[in-house]
């Protein structure tokens, strides 16, 4: 039976715990003027895909087992924080566009508005050094890489979520979307060892 101390080595050994808080994603630019880069700092949340095997019966004798058919995968919904210019939301809606013209009722094909979205699980950075300008702060991350990458494949967003205006003082706007996609894979790491953010300061709201 294992003790405490075999738990500790094993996180030590691993290099600590993976927090949920440390992520970042990629998202595809367009042709406005935001870019799907500078979103990554905006976002609130985000699932990692899931995977479903799906399966039948399969009768040998007596014997009844389940045998692999394929397998099946669930939108992923994600958050963001809201700037004083929607620019997120304007992101969101000119990739509608892509895919609806609704001021002439035409439907787009697929290949047309289906992009490539990353989704990063990070390691928490060793050493960070930084410097502010004002609201705007750069951050260097410093043994910081991504541990765990997938991409979403032929992704676009199906639903964007309504936004809740009410009065509650000091209370921030958040934006939901939904994306779905063809399939999901591992990939390659591939944010670097040292890693440059730009962080906007919310008044320590966030």
């Amino acid at each position: 039976m294992s003790g405490i101390e075999d738990l500790k080595s094993k996180i030590i050994k691993k290099n600590g715990m993976a927090m949920a808080n440390q992520f970042a994603i990629t998202l595809p630019p367009l042709s406005g003027k935001t870019n799907g880069r500078e979103i990554n700092v905006l976002c609130k949340s985000v699932d990692l895909p899931s995977k479903q095997m799906m399966s039948l019966d399969w009768n040998v004798g007596v014997f009844n087992e389940k045998v692999v058919n394929g397998f099946a995968t669930e939108d992923i919904t994600m958050s963001f924080y809201m700037l004083n210019d929607y620019g997120v939301k304007k992101y969101f809606d000119e990739w509608t566009k892509l895919m609806v013209d609704e001021k002439h009722g035409n439907v787009s094909y697929k290949d047309q508005y289906q992009r490539s979205v990353k989704i990063y699980q990070m390691v928490k950075p060793q050493m960070r050094l930084g410097v502010d300008l004002g609201p705007l702060s750069i951050d260097f991350d410093v043994l910081g890489n991504s541990i765990y990458s997938v991409e979403l494949e032929d992704a676009f967003p199906t639903t964007l979520g309504a936004i809740t205006l009410s009065n509650d003082a000091d209370q921030l706007v958040e934006f939901s979307v939904q994306m779905s996609y063809t399939k999901w894979k591992v990939v390659k790491d591939e944010r670097s060892l040292l890693d440059a953010k730009f962080n906007i300061d919310l008044g320590g709201l966030i």
